[in-house]
């Protein structure tokens, strides 16, 4: 059945990453990074079942080789990201054609955005599917790759002064911060955030931190953390990505009649299910995640043995007051139709009276007479007093004699 699978790495000598080293291994081709003169060239060729360029309009004619090599040159050798890789899942239910649709209507949606798009389809027939899709950073147009004019984010980092105010320095300003006694904070192992000044008044310091950087965040232009940006972003790719493969696996059922599938990109927990969700083990899975994904299968079972039973007690109990309902109506229905009758009765004996306009059976739609009516409440109150009166005109001309006891209560 179809599964939800998408994950996104960013690409950047800062993580020890390459986009000439990345292309090659999702297309299998031999290619060489310019940069470090180093080749790359990786093993199992035979499992990419496709692949290629999708380059946004007006682009260069440029080959793998060239595009991720221009690109790496385009950030000046630097620390920024050059692209950002893709891995998803394609439905097993779709054949190959339509697996590779999906893929050029991934592309598509970046390409319109001016990006430049490396993708690759692999599957080793082992039920598991997948493609891989390099996109680049910057804009791709007629002239090669497209710097921005303006820096399109900035560090700013977290500071106190001596008294404990804090304020955010960005990092452009922070020698002029410095030298008007503001000092970075940093994270400390026992869960505070100090400054330097603070720390050592508490006989802390360096060793004691839990990292060497200090508290900082990445905004972009207009003051938007630089870490919303991008999980928007992945958002809006994951539930793109599920729009996708819904739509053509929405097409295979209507062409063969079978049973839609779809896919959801949400969480479980925004879905609200109560399943663990799993845990992805990746290329190499290790026995510590294999181990934990039995785990969370034996307490999903669990969860589904509790909700069994949870649902059978409920179905018990709903079939139980059914029965003591149905039971009150029959009673409820016995109880209107007996007094009605003895009303009517009233009614037929003192043909000079007329039934009251309000009846012993209002509020009680389904118990409606019709068209002939009924004595009404106070002729009903009459008919007890004068069945009492006869009782107890009985009771004097004969002490000895017990009354009947009433209809549905013991001797």
């Amino acid at each position: 059945m179809a599964i939800y699978h998408l994950t996104a790495r960013g690409v950047s000598p800062a993580r020890g990453s390459s986009a000439v080293k990345t292309s090659a291994y999702i297309s299998g081709q031999a290619l060489v990074d310019e940069r470090t003169g180093e080749a790359c060239r990786y093993a199992r060729a035979e499992r990419v079942a496709a692949s290629g360029l999708a380059m946004p309009e007006g682009a260069p004619a440029w080959d793998r080789q060239r595009l991720w090599n221009e690109a790496a040159a385009a950030h000046g050798g630097g620390t920024e990201l050059v692209g950002k890789t893709y891995e998803f899942a394609l439905p097993r239910e779709l054949d190959s054609d339509a697996r590779l649709s999906c893929v050029a209507d991934f592309c598509a949606d970046f390409t319109a955005r001016g990006r430049a798009c490396d993708w690759a389809v692999h599957d080793s027939g082992d039920g598991n599917p997948h493609a891989h899709v390099l996109v680049s950073a910057l804009a791709l147009g007629p002239d090669g790759f497209e710097r921005q004019a303006v820096k399109k984010s900035t560090k700013v980092y977290m500071c106190r002064d001596a008294s404990g105010g804090e304020f955010a320095v960005p990092a452009g300003e922070w020698k002029a911060a410095k030298a008007e006694g503001l000092e970075k904070v940093y994270n400390f192992k026992d869960g505070r955030r100090l400054t330097m000044s603070q720390a050592r008044a508490e006989g802390l310091g360096t060793a004691d931190r839990k990292s060497k950087s200090p508290v900082a965040v990445t905004a972009s232009a207009d003051g938007t953390p630089a870490f919303d940006v991008e999980r928007a972003e992945l958002v809006r790719v994951r539930a793109m990505w599920a729009g996708i493969a819904n739509h053509y696996l929405a097409a295979l059922a209507e062409a063969t009649g079978s049973r839609a599938v779809a896919i959801d990109h949400r969480s479980n927990e925004a879905r609200g299910l109560d399943e663990v969700p799993h845990i992805h083990v990746g290329r190499s899975a290790s026995p510590e995640r294999r181990a934990r994904n039995r785990a969370i299968d034996a307490a999903n079972r669990a969860i589904a043995d509790a909700k069994g039973r949870i649902a059978r007690i409920a179905g018990a109990a709903r079939a139980w007051w059914s029965r003591k309902t149905d039971a009150l109506t029959k009673r409820r229905k016995g109880f209107i139709a007996g007094h009605r009758a003895r009303a009517m009765a009233v009614a037929a004996v003192r043909p000079g009276r007329k039934p009251g306009s309000h009846g012993w059976g209002d509020g009680f739609a389904d118990q409606d007479v019709g068209p002939v009516g009924y004595a009404g409440f106070d002729e009903l109150l009459a008919y007890r007093a004068d069945e009492a009166s006869a009782v107890n005109s009985r009771n004097v001309a004969d002490p000895g004699r017990k009354s009947r006891p009433r209809r549905g209560h013991g001797r």
